[in-house]
């Protein structure tokens, strides 16, 4: 048993010290009451180290996204975008290693891969057309900054119009780029809301998975 509560331990790496050992602590205390005492005891109940380590990370990371929404909607102040987008990234990351880490998943998580990759391929083909647009449009406004200053000398009313279009051009691009971000943004937090879905339905819980409390 020891020897597997310290392959757990191990995987537990991305956890703060408190919550590695109140992890550690619970399933410890579950297998001596439950009278398991051998490594492959503990793999009958509660699935090998690396399932059981990856579902806790995955439910961890759930739980600080989730805690993360509801500050932000009882403050009324927004979080970073770049930080909750990085947090929603890592939470489908966890989500998918857990899923993998359970061979009853597998053929259901092939099936939602499928449309996801399809999803994926459509959303980036417009995501590759919006920023060929964005990096045309500056192009435009760089030459045209450019042009109206070489030629505003020379003829003012010619070099202000190219500087007008130059500096709308720039200042389209940067609206653009932001619009892209957002966009984003709310495609990375659409995932993780439907990766959180498929793991609270489809992932299997054991007995002390169930009896946990975050």
């Amino acid at each position: 048993m020891n020897d597997y509560i310290q392959a757990i331990e191990k995987l537990l790496g991305q956890l703060t010290t408190a919550e590695q050992q109140d992890v550690v602590e619970y399933y410890r205390e579950y297998l001596l009451d439950a009278g398991i005492e051998t490594y492959q005891q503990a793999v009958d109940e509660l699935g090998t180290p690396k399932s059981l380590a990856r579902k806790v990370l995955a439910d961890y990371s759930i739980r600080m996204s989730e805690q993360g929404t509801k500050e932000t909607g009882a403050t009324g102040q927004s979080r970073s975008n770049v930080q909750a987008t990085k947090n929603n990234v890592r939470t489908v990351w966890l989500i998918v290693l857990a899923l993998l880490s359970t061979p009853v998943t597998i053929p259901i998580l092939i099936v939602i891969a499928a449309l996801l990759f399809a999803m994926v391929a459509v959303l980036g083909s417009l995501v590759v057309a919006v920023i060929a647009i964005v990096f045309s449009v500056m192009a435009v406004g760089v030459v045209g900054v450019v042009a109206g200053l070489f030629v505003i000398w020379q003829t003012p009313w010619t070099g202000l119009f190219y500087l007008g279009i130059g500096l709308f051009s720039l200042g389209a691009c940067i609206i653009g780029w932001l619009i892209l971000k957002w966009f984003g943004s709310k495609v990375v937090w659409a995932l993780s809301w439907a990766a959180k879905g498929i793991y609270r339905r489809f992932i299997p819980r054991s007995r002390a998975e169930r009896g946990r409390k975050l």
